[in-house]
């Protein structure tokens, strides 16, 4: 289900931002811009972004930005009308790679988690944290959890827009499996609501842990990411 106004996240912005800019051309006609990826966070041969010009059918120039700029694929988010509409016209073979989820405001919570900033110890492995598992995170806000007084994480959190905020939840080795992840994103989800933001967050794999922790905590999956490639 695709939400109106929702925020392009983190790590599409990153993608996109690192991508190169292709004009497909039809003679002396610019007709579309194809970005290919860099390579850093997905293959060199993915497309990343594709922008038609008015008036021309997305499938056919599709069809030509898969000729000039040598791709194998087509990334995208499902929300995104124009690449779904051309991917589905040329039959390629659509995969789920990645889910983006809102929060919904009409969840109980069973499980008090305080937070507070990280100490001069918490900093020394805070930097590794967040550059394995939130990279495109440009400057986020970070905070140390703590349930029962053991801190069992970290929260990340991050602006998108004025009205957005993104989340993201590290929980230390020794506490995962116990229901942490899903605690933590509830409350982190709470206290930024109540400071009037929206929540939502991402993951990059279509099932497994990080999903079923951020379902428990109350989000919904509002679309999928997309890998589209041609059947073999």
């Amino acid at each position: 289900m695709y939400l109106d106004h929702f925020p392009e996240l983190s790590r599409a912005r990153l993608v996109r931002a690192r991508s190169r800019g292709i004009a497909i051309r039809d003679r002396d006609r610019a007709v579309a811009v194809a970005f290919l990826s860099d390579g850093t966070l997905l293959p060199a041969d993915t497309l990343v972004r594709f922008d038609v010009a008015r008036g021309e059918e997305p499938g056919r120039r599709l069809t030509d930005a898969l000729a000039t700029t040598g791709a194998r694929s087509v990334w995208f988010y499902g929300g995104d009308d124009a690449t779904r509409r051309a991917a589905l016209a040329l039959d390629l073979q659509l995969r789920p790679v990645g889910g983006a989820f809102v929060h919904r405001m009409d969840t109980a919570r069973a499980v008090r988690v305080v937070f507070r900033p990280p100490s001069q110890r918490d900093r020394a492995t805070l930097e590794e944290l967040q550059r394995e598992h939130a990279p495109a995170f440009a400057a986020p806000l970070a905070e140390i959890a703590e349930v029962d007084r053991d801190a069992v994480g970290i929260v990340l959190s991050e602006p998108l827009d004025a009205s957005w905020s993104e989340v993201r939840v590290v929980v230390y080795p020794p506490y995962r499996g116990q229901g942490h992840g899903s605690a933590l994103f509830a409350a982190a989800a709470d206290r930024l609501e109540a400071t009037g933001r929206r929540v939502c967050a991402a993951t990059e794999t279509v099932a497994g842990r990080e999903r079923s922790a951020l379902e428990s905590a109350g989000f919904r999956l509002v679309d999928y990411y997309f890998s589209a490639a041609p059947k073999r």
